[in-house]
């Protein structure tokens, strides 16, 4: 079954997008997390940080214990990781790229575990999940939650804040999550 992050409702938006780079190291996921809290907050979108601190934290932690790890050992630093926030017609859109080939695979929980329940978080807080075709880049791991329309998104599109857009590289577009993408 296809589900598309952004359907088609006819509605014009203007979509706001912010990128940042990551150390592919244990302040990934902090960082990650209060990159998130200031943009929805600057986005009024404050009543869902919390879910989506938890979901950004999800896909940095395993990024950074599945993707990496999956590397060959001739990658000694390790390459840095992309957080990406898209908001566009009512949905907020969390990717994170990593230069690893390996998919995320939904498993049952070993309810002894400490770990291993990620995706299942990010799966009950996210309208849809996926991951983008793995190439010689990597791949990105995204969710996609609904957020509400802006006041006024029917109107012409308001231009980005200064500041706000930094460049993320070709591989980590946040496009490219939802071209080629495996749906659940």
């Amino acid at each position: 079954m296809s589900r598309d992050a952004f359907p088609q409702d006819g509605t014009v938006t203007a979509p706001r997008f912010t990128a940042r780079a990551l150390p592919a190291d244990g302040q990934a996921v902090g960082e990650g997390r209060q990159f998130t809290g200031s943009t929805l907050h600057g986005w009024s979108l404050g009543p869902m940080v919390d879910n989506a601190a938890l979901i950004v934290s999800e896909l940095l932690s395993n990024a950074l214990r599945y993707g990496l790890g999956a590397l060959p050992s001739r990658h000694a630093p390790a390459p840095a990781l992309w957080l990406g926030l898209l908001r566009r017609r009512g949905t907020v859109l969390f990717a994170v790229c990593d230069r690893s080939t390996a998919v995320p695979e939904l498993r049952e929980p070993d309810y002894f575990a400490q770990s291993g329940r990620g995706l299942h978080i990010i799966d009950c807080l996210s309208e849809t999940w996926g991951w983008t075709t793995p190439g010689a880049d990597g791949k990105a791991v995204w969710a996609a939650v609904a957020c509400g329309e802006e006041p006024g998104s029917a109107a012409a599109p308001a231009p980005e804040p200064a500041g706000e857009r930094e460049t993320a590289p070709a591989p980590c577009e946040l496009v490219g999550p939802l071209r080629g993408a495996r749906w659940r």
